[in-house]
């Protein structure tokens, strides 16, 4: 189980990684990067907060102890899911975005 949940851990950051760098590139090329980055912050604060979740249950008690830093990293990345708007506002942005994508993208014959 405790390799599984490091597996895990590795799998969200090369992910937040990925995201981060996509926006990083859509941004450096000039182009607007709004999709990209409501994309990267949402999942990647959402992913800190799953891997020091994760990192203190493997620790166990000692992970909520003041003999380690993880109960203070748990306090401090709770607040990532609000900076910057909450993730639920960034979810609406983004599937706001998906679906005026997808309608524009109709044939102008299939438009109401």
């Amino acid at each position: 189980m405790v390799q599984q949940m490091i597996a895990d851990n590795e799998i969200d950051i090369a992910a937040s990684r990925g995201l981060i760098l996509q926006a990083c590139g859509e941004l450096d090329q000039g182009r607007s990067g709004a999709q990209s980055t409501a994309i990267a912050k949402t999942f990647t604060a959402e992913a800190v907060w799953r891997v020091v979740d994760r990192s203190l249950q493997i620790c166990g008690s000692l992970g909520i102890s003041g003999e380690v830093l993880l109960s203070r990293f748990l306090r401090e990345v709770r607040p990532f899911r609000i900076y910057d708007g909450p993730s639920e506002t960034h979810r609406w942005t983004i599937a706001r975005r998906v679906v005026r994508r997808h309608l524009d993208a109709r044939p102008a014959g299939a438009r109401p």
